[in-house]
Order: C-alpha cells, then sequence, then structure tokens
C-alpha cells in the first residue's frame, strides 16, 4: 500500500502523523532492551494530537488537575478519532493509547513525532511536549516509511532537572517512585515529603511549565478539549457524592479512571497546603467511610495537621 494514502487519512485527523515498519519498533526495543509485546501486524502508525497549556489555581472551594485533562478524556478522543479514519480503510487494526504495554516514546522518537527528552517526555519542534500520542498497527504493507524531520535535543538544559520539587529528574535519569504525576495517581500511603511536594488534584506539570521548548509553540484547542465547568472539582463533591454520582457529574473526565476516593486523597493535600480547614469534620468523616489503609493513613496525617493549624 502507498503510505501516502495513510498519511492523508490520518493527517485529517491528527496533527502529527508517522508511519514505519513495526519491525523497525521492535528491532530498536530489543537493541535498548526494552520489554514490549510482539505485533503480528506489520505497519505501525504513530499519532501525536495537540492539547494547549491552560493554568487553573485551586481556590477554598475547588481545585484542578493536570491540565492534560482538561477537557473531554483524551483516550477517548484519540480512540475515536483513529476508529474514525479506520472505518475507511479495509484492514484488521489494533489501537494503543496510554493504558498498554507498548512503548509510545519509543514509537514516537523512531517515527519523528518528537524526541524524548531528559524530562522524560516526547517534545516536538512545532508543539512541544504538549501532544497526545497514540499507535495503531495495521495488517498492511508499505512501500516505504514516513519518518517525521523532527530535529532537537536538551543538550545541556537542566532547568526540568532543578525545577523538580522532589528530584525525581536527575543528571542520572529518572526516578519514577519520586515523580509527583507518578505517587499521586498510585494507591499508596503518602509519606510527609510526598504530602508536602504535592499541589494538584491528579498529575504534575512541571517539568513541562518551565521547560523552553514549550516557548513559542503553535497552539490551537480542538473542539474535544474546550473547557467544560468540569475541570473544577468541588470539593464538598469529593466527600459528599458516591462515586456513581461523582462520575456521574464529572464524566469524560480524565482523571476519573483511578477512581473517586485517590482524588480525596490528594485533594487533603492541597487542603492542607493552603492551610484550608474548613473540611476538616467531612475529612473525619471520610476516614470513617473509606477503609482503605492507603487513604487512611494519609488522611489521618493531613487532618493532624490541619487540626493543629485550627488550635493556633
Amino acid at each position: 500500500m502507498k503510505v501516502n494514502k495513510l498519511i492523508n487519512s490520518f493527517e485529517s485527523e491528527f496533527d502529527l502523523v508517522g508511519i514505519i515498519k513495526t519491525k523497525r519498533y521492535l528491532d530498536a526495543a530489543i537493541e535498548l532492551n526494552i520489554a514490549v509485546p510482539k505485533n503480528k501486524y506489520p505497519t505501525l502508525v504513530v499519532l501525536g494530537l495537540a492539547y494547549p497549556k491552560r493554568i487553573k489555581k485551586s481556590n477554598e472551594t475547588e481545585t484542578y488537575a493536570s491540565f492534560y485533562t482538561f477537557g473531554k478524556d483524551y483516550h477517548v478522543v484519540l480512540e475515536d478519532r483513529i476508529n474514525k479514519v479506520m472505518e475507511k480503510i479495509p484492514f484488521e487494526y489494533e489501537l494503543d493509547v496510554d493504558n498498554h504495554p507498548h512503548n509510545e516514546r519509543l514509537a514516537a522518537s523512531i517515527a519523528g513525532i518528537g524526541y524524548f527528552a531528559k524530562n522524560q517526555l516526547i517534545i516536538n519542534q512545532d508543539y512541544g511536549s504538549y501532544i497526545f500520542l497514540g499507535l495503531v498497527f495495521i495488517d498492511v504493507e508499505i512501500e516505504q516509511e514516513h519518518i517525521l524531520p523532527n530535529t532537537g535535543g536538551c543538550g545541556d538544559c537542566h532547568i526540568c532537572i532543578d525545577a523538580c520539587p522532589t528530584s525525581a529528574l536527575s543528571d542520572k535519569g529518572y526516578d519514577i517512585n519520586r515523580c509527583i504525576s507518578y505517587y499521586n495517581q498510585t494507591k499508596k500511603i503518602l509519606n510527609d515529603d510526598e504530602i508536602n511536594a504535592n499541589y494538584c488534584l491528579f498529575g504534575c506539570d512541571i517539568c513541562q511549565l518551565v521547560c523552553p521548548k514549550n516557548i513559542n509553540i503553535k497552539s490551537f484547542v480542538h473542539h474535544e478539549f474546550e473547557l467544560s465547568s468540569k475541570e473544577a472539582v468541588k470539593y464538598e463533591d469529593l466527600f459528599h457524592l458516591s462515586e456513581r454520582q461523582f462520575k456521574n457529574k464529572y464524566h469524560d473526565m480524565a482523571y476519573l479512571w483511578k477512581g473517586k476516593t485517590i482524588l480525596i486523597r490528594n485533594a487533603l493535600t492541597i487542603l492542607l497546603r493552603h492551610k484550608n480547614t474548613l473540611y476538616n469534620d467531612l475529612i473525619q468523616e471520610s476516614i470513617d467511610k473509606h477503609k482503605m489503609s492507603w487513604y487512611q493513613e494519609t488522611a489521618k496525617k493531613v487532618l493532624n495537621r490541619l487540626e493543629s493549624l485550627e488550635q493556633k
């Protein structure tokens, strides 16, 4: 199949399209000792969809997740767009968006979507790191590959390393267990350092916000990523709504996939950061209600510190 047909089809829905032979990707994984599953389909399409930077700050009554969650859940958006394209292409395919065993960043770097940066993100010369990635394995042979001429690199820059509040990034590499975006999405008891560093309901934006590669880049909003009222999560809803009620109210938001309880835990750290004691009684009620040790132990730590603030 001529690669131009695939390019034209996907460019109608995506900002960045790279097409490579699956074997190139699998061979690179072997060479780099990266564990990825084999795939029977010979062609791999690597896709990028841009999203904009939008900063919203927590206040007394509501809080926010990382801005990559703003607008409709990007998992659904990418999957819908991929399926829309593939409806017109008569070949079997497998799509992978975010939660899968393949290495999107390896595939993206090979296909020229961007380069793998020190902040562990793919950076594109036009869109910076503000791109969602998707993979499509297709059961068709292509005559030639389509690798984008993306150039760039971090060089000697270490701004993101200096800015990382938990030292997850360093000149030696990346410690995932220190990463705010990792541990605030993990069902675990947060230690004092993790509680103190967390500032976000879900995820973290610091290494992207300080990156020089994210200055003077293209920025526009795909219609699915238009803002809605659901970017702002009300503390009252976290405490009072059931899991089902909460999902119904905040449906289609990317921060929902780990469930409501992990959002409550993270919200407690934000209340502490802002010295907001208005919800202390509700925190105690939540400790009695949510029996998971990872929640209860973290909540007790936070509540003790908030109650000490009340007594001052």
